[in-house]
């Protein structure tokens, strides 16, 4: 899993954001809503880790009730797609995102290589775009809400579960996770900047469907999590699981 290509790509992107965090350093910051793009469209500001023809299948904006937002369809495909907004976790700790699954891979669990997928996920990377620490929250079809463990597929990735199981209802689910807390509880040192964060839908290794929605990414500046604003922020780090053979 090399992060580095899809990330390198947009270093201009890097020195604008830049500019941007000094001047607004408490203010929530939008990082993407998908009201930009055109319905049925891939999202322009996206870069692509893998097969770009691919990568515009799975993922393309829709629009439900006058909303925009990323739908992802993936078929025995695995493709993911990322953003660079880098940041500093000391100063926007927090993340927040919509997101809901319409479909969990069959058979798929986070412990394995050789089931290694999830029908939603969400990666912060961090530290450096050669061989970054990653954080990735997922919404799995097999592991518990709450539970994290080390990613069989990358050695410098841990993995967190936020929602667990199929949903009961069609309604988006609002997730605001303190990115800075849980790189400290899970690698056991202080987190270098944020390079960006990337998106994965994928069914490859149990030649399934997967199929979920996202949209609201945002950050949450410190002076709300020191001020309490943020009682629903998770709390990333509860009993691990061990990996499967």
């Amino acid at each position: 899993m090399k992060f580095g290509a899809l990330f390198m790509a947009l270093s201009l992107t890097s020195t604008v954001w830049a500019s941007d965090q000094a001047e607004v350093p408490h203010q929530r910051v939008a990082l993407e809503n998908f009201e930009s793009y055109p319905s049925r469209a891939f999202p322009q500001a996206w870069k692509v880790r893998g097969d770009e023809e691919e990568a515009r299948l799975v993922y393309r904006v829709a629009e439900e009730n006058g909303n925009r937002f990323l739908h992802a369809r993936a078929e025995k495909q695995r493709v993911q797609i990322g953003i660079m907004h880098p940041f500093l976790p000391t100063q926007y700790p927090i993340l927040q995102w919509r997101w809901r699954v319409q479909a969990l891979p069959v058979g798929a669990d986070e412990r394995v290589s050789e089931a290694n997928d999830s029908a939603a996920g969400v990666y912060v990377v961090f530290d450096n775009t050669i061989a970054p620490r990653v954080i990735k929250y997922v919404w799995s079809a097999a592991l518990p809400q709450g539970a994290h463990i080390d990613s069989p597929s990358y050695w410098r990735a841990k993995v967190v579960v936020l929602e667990s199981g199929a949903p009961t209802t069609h309604d988006w689910k609002q997730e605001a996770v303190n990115v800075y807390e849980d790189y400290k509880k899970l690698f056991g040192a202080e987190p270098g900047e944020v390079e960006g964060v990337a998106l994965l839908t994928d069914s490859d290794t149990t030649g399934s469907v997967a199929e979920a929605d996202y949209d609201d990414f945002a950050l949450l500046p410190a002076s709300v999590a020191q001020a309490g604003g943020s009682d629903e922020v998770a709390a990333s780090t509860p009993t691990p699981l061990t990996r499967t053979k």
